[in-house]
């Protein structure tokens, strides 16, 4: 029997390359008759009201809608919502369809690493409160999916959620996409860093540029959508801008790359950081949020302390001195992605979940009649 599964989805930053890479596992997977709503973050219509404009409520209004549509039509065996934020209205939908609730971070994650964002938390009894309406969609979710360890510790340390409902699948990226360049790759020339963050100076922009002025030999790729600001003398420095997830153009900046680097000053988990896995690179970044999961130090890269660019400085200059280091880094780091992060592979297993709750309802329908 074919399941019949709904996808509701937020489309704000790298949700949207999930968003992708599960369509196309969709595609490929021939037991499911799937629907997959994107929730755009650009608001609209009645989403232009002042009251309106926070995305946790306009979110949960456009899930909950999207739901109740598409039960209006018939029925479900089970549904599909990323992020928790889209599921805070869903409660009472989740009580008639078994709903797998996906998340890249919890709220408590969000807010070890706020500051970064200019996000402060607020009086004990206003976090109480968000604590409590955020645990009731984990609660009435059949499943929960997180992208990291780190999401799923919090889960059941921060909001008593049962160890055996929480799974960790991150969302990982299109293998055939991001992979390291046919051959054998670039010798000659200076070595290039490449640098993806949309946020320069939260992503460590600028800790990465002051690093650098001490290694000489070394090309910058800068792929950034904010303000680079002065470029230090003595750093080769190449800013591109208005490159979208997997444009060609970016694609070919991975695989002209010898090493990754983001010193982030906060960060739960960076997607560019599994693609460049995925690109065969070596890694450097800092040692915040679920970055570890990704960036396993001396394995198949260097983890840094924040703003700290002698750290930064040294683990780059080691990479750039050592090619054998960096090829034997970027193939630990090309075995972790075709393990962890292959995003076909880990959007079957989040298919095989959707499987499980759906049967397992049936399972309790049945014993309810039988009563």
């Amino acid at each position: 029997m074919r399941g019949r599964f709904f996808f509701v989805i937020e489309q704000t930053l790298g949700h949207v390359a999930h968003t992708r890479n599960l369509e196309r596992a969709l595609g490929a997977t021939d037991w499911i008759e799937g629907e997959i709503v994107r929730l755009s973050y650009e608001p609209a219509g009645l989403g232009r009201l002042p009251g309106l404009r926070n995305w946790s409520l306009r979110a949960s209004l456009m899930a909950r809608a999207a739901l109740k549509r598409r039960l209006g039509e018939g029925p479900l065996d089970a549904a599909f919502i990323h992020t928790q934020v889209a599921s805070l209205l869903s409660v009472g939908v989740m009580r008639s369809v078994p709903t797998v609730v996906s998340l890249d971070a919890t709220p408590v994650n969000f807010d070890d690493v706020g500051d970064a964002y200019g996000h402060r938390r607020g009086r004990s009894i206003a976090e109480a409160a968000k604590a409590s309406v955020n645990r009731r969609p984990f609660m009435a979710s059949a499943a929960l999916v997180t992208w990291s360890s780190l999401a799923a510790d919090s889960l059941v340390g921060d909001y008593g959620v049962p160890a055996s409902r929480v799974h960790v699948i991150p969302p990982g990226v299109d293998l055939a996409l991001f992979r390291p360049p046919e051959g054998a790759g670039h010798p000659d020339g200076p070595v290039r860093v490449l640098f993806v963050g949309g946020d320069f100076a939260r992503k460590g922009g600028p800790d990465m540029l002051a690093a650098l002025q001490g290694v000489p030999g070394v090309e910058l790729d800068v792929v950034t959508g904010s303000e680079v600001g002065q470029v230090p003398p003595g750093v080769r420095c190449h800013v591109h801008r208005g490159l979208r997830p997997s444009d060609p153009a970016l694609l070919e900046l991975y695989r002209r790359a010898d090493l990754f680097a983001l010193p982030t000053r906060g960060d739960c988990l960076p997607q560019v950081l599994a693609e460049a896995a995925a690109s065969g690179l070596p890694l450097v970044a800092t040692d915040v949020g679920a970055i570890p999961e990704v960036v396993r130090h001396g394995d198949n890269g260097f983890l840094v302390p924040v703003g700290s660019p002698a750290d930064l400085r040294l683990a780059l200059h080691r990479l750039v001195e050592n090619a054998e280091l960096r090829r034997a880094m970027g193939q630990a780091s090309l075995d972790l992605a075709r393990r962890e992060h292959d995003a076909l592979a880990n959007n079957r297993r989040i298919f095989e979940l959707m499987g499980e709750v759906a049967s397992d309802a049936r399972v309790r329908l049945l014993a309810s009649h039988r009563r």
